[in-house]
């Protein structure tokens, strides 16, 4: 038997410069955060990070399949006092109530030691979400990926995370106020 390395690049399904609507994102509003208070750095997009990326699509894309129905639907970009962001699914338990409860897909290679409640990055993600949608409950599925091999009954959790409006209006500030210092940095 002959076996030879093909030269073929990745099909990437997340070019998401091209899908995305000019503006003022959630997403971007953390990033800045991180690189600016937790001076993190800027990170080279590199196509490992752009894997990473993918494979969180992939599993959000293999969620949305996988539950159909049962779970949530995409409901695509919303926009709350200026700022773009992107759940990835609402539900709602009782459709006469219409109280509606995000979903949210991660993959990722941190432990499944660690509560989706010790990463702020998510937390301010989805109490963001939250406040855009007027919920106040969400059901977060993780895929723990490094576990895969070594903890197999760990690697995927889901949680249930009920937020007060008090969290969700102080994190909606606290995004907001950074916003208002990116916008003022571009207009400066």
């Amino acid at each position: 038997m002959r076996i030879q390395k093909l030269k073929e690049e990745f099909p990437w399904t997340t070019e998401q410069t091209d899908s995305r609507s000019p503006g003022l994102h959630l997403s971007d509003v953390i990033h800045d955060l991180d690189r600016e208070l937790m001076e993190t750095g800027e990170q080279e997009v590199t196509d490992a990070l752009r894997l990473q990326f993918e494979k969180g699509y992939l599993w959000e894309v293999a969620l949305s399949r996988a539950f159909g129905e049962k779970a949530a639907r995409r409901p695509g970009e919303i926009e709350w006092e200026g700022v773009i962001m992107s759940p990835d699914g609402v539900r709602y338990d009782d459709p006469l109530a219409l109280i509606p409860i995000l979903e949210e897909y991660k993959c990722t290679a941190l432990s499944a030691d660690k509560s989706p409640a010790d990463n702020w990055k998510w937390m301010m993600q989805v109490k963001g979400y939250c406040k855009a949608l007027g919920a106040t409950k969400c059901i977060f599925r993780v895929l723990h990926h490094m576990d895969i091999m070594w903890h197999p009954e760990h690697a995927y959790g889901a949680f249930l995370l009920t937020f007060t409006q008090g969290e969700l209006d102080e994190n909606w500030e606290a995004v907001l106020n950074h916003a208002k210092v990116m916008r003022g940095r571009d207009n400066g």
